[in-house]
């Protein structure tokens, strides 16, 4: 009787196994075990990994170390966040937590049946764990374990992954493998470690004082990271695993996983740390720089000790001197400052989880636009926040100097020199030392830019850093590199001033710590939000496998070429990642068009006009913009009011910033070109378009008949765009001239195909989209007028620029260009490096210089009418 009340308050007979809990542990106990791991935080990865399962799976939660703790916190953590949750143990017995009564019954079972067999019942003989898994009972499943490493292997007991195994091939429904990570510290483990490491266990793999300690003290530095699920059934249907035994198939599941969780791990913390000694020997004892090492001594006529003493010179100018601590106390202090500066800093959870995972293939190589000294700190800070490591950073040497070079190290940073001319032993160590990163498995962000863009847009890729990359690579630092296009976004720039006098023709201030003190400024003003748009990850072997590459050694000459193509490839990504920010897209609406007032109605026409090819395109956008055009245009005017870029000359408004007509204010109107360049990316394939059907003068074309303009245009501005390296002008002109159809500009002929009519408020539109070059267009005629009034070989760089902006200046005050933000330093080098790469090196180029006079002309004569 007392058996058969324990029964109903316990459960049926057959469940009295110590490895399965009941969800009803008790009202005080469960209440104890919310409060004991209620700061532990569930990455949101995993209910969208739940999801994503099949409706029927069975979900078996993976650990690699047999772990009460992990069990417990996941069944109790997992049950506050109605996800499933483990009650099933493998090779686990839960007896302190179990029912009073629950535990005698068991207790009951196991001594009856010892008496009667001379044996403790086992839950995979009894059939238990089989019964459970069928159905659908979520389970916890350790990897390795001391104990139950020796009695499956030695003792040859029942293996839990094979006995699943078992269970799948007669089981319709699949089982679901969900790896789990719990960590204690996101610092990477280390090659030296402390006394109270030794005595308590590593932050990485901590003893039971040390988790208690860490669990009372700051839960919220304990977290759960969820891995790829592996199906099971997908597994066993795999064509290498027919015909394989049970036994064979679970060693290499156990494998596959324990690997999977390893590199997880690792895309978290990053590598183990080496002591800088360490680091120092393996770059002097590198087979390539030995080498290069004894013939420089051979030809200096010096010993080989010197040319180690040299090449430690060199590694002590180049070295990070990367510190787990320091970053994690400069995380705390940046979580305050970024707090101070901006009221947001946004990017997509998917896309970094989307880079933890296939950080786990191989070194990711993080290549953002370069528009601030903010870009390092925000992707350093945003990567650390969400769960990653912190890159190894790519620093020009300007930014060595004291007391800050030695904090810039500790967080990653190490230092290039801008040139490498007539400095072989220096660049050879510094090969070397990147070779060493990537051996080591640290993850690298490099500015492809070279340097900060000075007019707002992307500036054409510098190789030299890619190269050096590959270079490693190719000689075997590691099986593949990924990477990472990153664009950052800000709503208001925070080097804006320095920026605009550099391309008014004013010298670059030197990075010194009395700069820095002056920086202090930025804690008095607001910058608004930050958007780090992450574009799809580039694989190196993908890459290469495409070219057909892969399959043996490359010459320098494919080096190069892979080497070109992966730099177009990834600036392109860059560009297809910028994200359009209201203060953006205003500054656009504002500036394009050249009228002195725009009327109210002019610029919701013109915003009206913008929004729609961004929607045609599937631009990213802020969400402010993309919510309410309206609301983000009238807060932008009110901003761009506030900071004195643009005045209201509507009476009844008295200077407000709700006025019916605007002017830009003249000597700001470089400020607002800044901010129009920063997106005008997503511009210039319709400003060319709508150059080319302007250039028609005609009301009926085809699109074939604006192929060899377009093709002209990004060839004329091939030094100030970048272009697409996927797609012929052809295809997008075509896409162009779809979206020109879905926003009413052209219409297509109902009888001839590919020819199309021009609406007449489509050809303000045309006139509004190509008004984004014109500053490009006057600016290249300025260039133009130096070469013709200079003779070849006469051209100091710094000089010439200095000429040019002296031209610009008197051509702009005499009328004979009209925009301001057309004499910039920036253009009028790229129109330098055109010209030359095409010929026009001076006045003896007359004719040359003269077809591209009328050709300039014609353009702007089109924006003009």
């Amino acid at each position: 009787m007392i058996k058969d009340l324990l029964l109903r308050m316990t459960g049926p007979a057959e469940k009295l196994f110590a490895c399965w809990l009941p969800a009803r542990i008790g009202f005080f106990t469960l209440f104890i075990l919310r409060r004991l791991f209620s700061g532990v935080s569930i990455n949101p990865q995993l209910q969208r990994t739940i999801d994503d399962l099949p409706n029927n799976a069975v979900i078996v939660y993976v650990s690699k170390n047999k772990s009460y703790f992990e069990f417990l916190c996941y069944f109790t953590r997992y049950m506050q966040a109605r996800l499933p949750f483990p009650q099933l143990c493998f090779e686990g017995k839960i007896r302190i937590l179990q029912p009073v009564g629950r535990l005698l019954l068991i207790t009951y079972a196991q001594i009856r049946h010892f008496f009667r067999h001379f044996a403790l019942r086992d839950p995979y003989q009894a059939g238990f764990i089989r019964e459970e898994i069928e159905s659908g009972t979520t389970a916890y499943l350790p990897l390795v374990g001391k104990r139950d490493f020796y009695r499956s292997f030695i003792k040859s007991k029942t293996d839990p992954i094979r006995h699943l195994i078992q269970i799948q091939q007669n089981l319709k429904r699949p089982i679901c493998l969900v790896p789990q990570l719990m960590l204690f510290s996101k610092r990477p483990a280390s090659t030296y470690p402390t006394l109270t490491d030794i005595v308590f266990g590593s932050p990485q793999k901590p003893r039971k004082l040390r988790r208690l300690a860490i669990l009372f003290n700051k839960p919220e530095r304990i977290f759960i990271e969820v891995s790829d699920p592996v199906n099971l059934q997908h597994f066993l249907d795999l064509p290498e695993n027919q015909g394989h035994s049970p036994a064979y198939l679970a060693m290499k599941l156990r494998r596959d996983l324990l690997r999977q969780i390893n590199a997880h791990r690792r895309s978290i913390t990053g590598p183990t740390i080496k002591m800088p000694e360490e680091i120092k020997q393996e770059i002097l004892t590198s087979a390539e720089l030995r080498q290069f090492m004894v013939a420089y001594a051979k030809r200096r006529n010096t010993t080989i000790f010197e040319a180690h003493h040299e090449a430690l010179g060199y590694i002590d100018e180049i070295a990070a001197n990367y510190s787990p601590s320091f970053i994690n106390l400069a995380h705390r202090l940046l979580g305050r400052f970024l707090r101070v500066v901006f009221e947001s800093v946004t990017a997509s959870p998917d896309a970094l989880a989307e880079i933890k995972r296939v950080s786990r293939k191989g070194p990711v190589i993080f290549v953002p636009a370069h528009k601030s000294h903010m870009d390092s700190i925000l992707l350093s800070y945003t990567l650390y926040d969400n769960h990653m490591p912190c890159p190894h950073i790519f620093a020009g040497k300007n930014l060595a100097f004291w007391p800050m070079a030695s904090i810039f190290r500790r967080v990653g940073a190490f230092f290039v020199r801008r040139s490498f001319k007539g400095a072989v032993f220096y660049a050879k160590v510094f090969s070397a030392y990147i070779f060493e990163l990537l051996k080591e498995g640290f993850n690298i962000a490099v500015y492809i830019e070279g340097t900060r863009s000075r007019s707002g847009k992307l500036l054409r890729p510098q190789l030299g850093m890619l190269s050096i990359l590959l270079h490693a690579y190719f000689e075997g630092a590691c099986k593949d590199l990924i990477f990472i296009p990153v664009f950052i976004a800000y709503d208001r720039i925070p080097d804006e001033g320095s920026y605009l006098n550099e391309i008014s023709g004013g010298k670059k201030p030197p990075e010194n710590f009395r700069q820095m003190l002056k920086a202090k400024s930025m804690l008095k003003t607001r910058y608004g939000s930050v958007y780090l748009n992450f574009g799809n990850p580039v694989s190196l072997n993908d890459a290469l496998a495409e070219q057909a590459l892969n399959a043996s050694p490359l010459s320098s000459k494919q080096q190069n070429m892979i080497c070109r193509e992966i730099g177009a490839q990834i600036m392109n990504a860059i560009d297809r990642q910028t994200v359009v920010t209201p203060q953006s897209m205003i500054a656009g609406v504002l500036l394009s068009g050249g009228r002195e007032m725009l009327s109210r109605r002019e610029l919701e026409f013109r915003s009206e006009a913008a929004m729609h090819l961004l929607e045609a395109q599937g631009t990213p956008m802020a969400d402010s913009l993309a919510q309410d055009l309206k609301s983000a245009m009238e807060n932008t005017l009110a901003h761009y009011h506030g900071r004195k870029f643009i005045q209201s000359i509507d009476d009844s408004a008295k200077g407000g910033s709700s006025g019916e007509n605007w002017r830009v204010v003249e000597n700001r109107r470089n400020a607002l070109d800044y901010y129009k360049n920063i997106s005008i990316c997503h511009f210039i394939p319709a400003a060319f378009t709508a150059l080319a059907i302007l250039e028609k003068d005609a009301f009926q074309f085809s699109a074939t008949d604006l192929h060899d303009t377009y093709r002209q245009l990004q060839e004329l501005f091939s030094e100030e765009f970048n272009p697409d390296p996927q797609h012929p002008p052809a295809f997008i002109v075509r896409k162009t001239v779809k979206a020109f159809i879905d926003m009413a500009i052209l219409v297509p002929h109902p009888s001839m195909p590919d020819t199309y009519y021009l609406s007449s408020e489509g050809y303000r539109k045309l006139i509004f989209f190509a008004g984004y070059v014109e500053p490009f267009i006057a600016a290249y005629q300025t260039a133009l007028v130096y070469f013709a009034k200079n003779r070849r070989n006469h051209h100091d760089h710094g000089k010439m620029l200095k000429r040019m902006l002296a031209i610009g200046n008197r051509m702009l005050r005499q009328g004979e260009i009209r925009l301001q933000e057309s004499v910039s330093k920036a253009i009028y080098a790229n129109a330098a490096n055109f010209f030359n790469k095409i010929g026009i090196k001076g006045s003896e180029d007359e004719e040359t210089i003269r077809i591209w006079e009328a050709t300039l002309a014609r353009y702007q004569n089109l924006i003009d009418r």
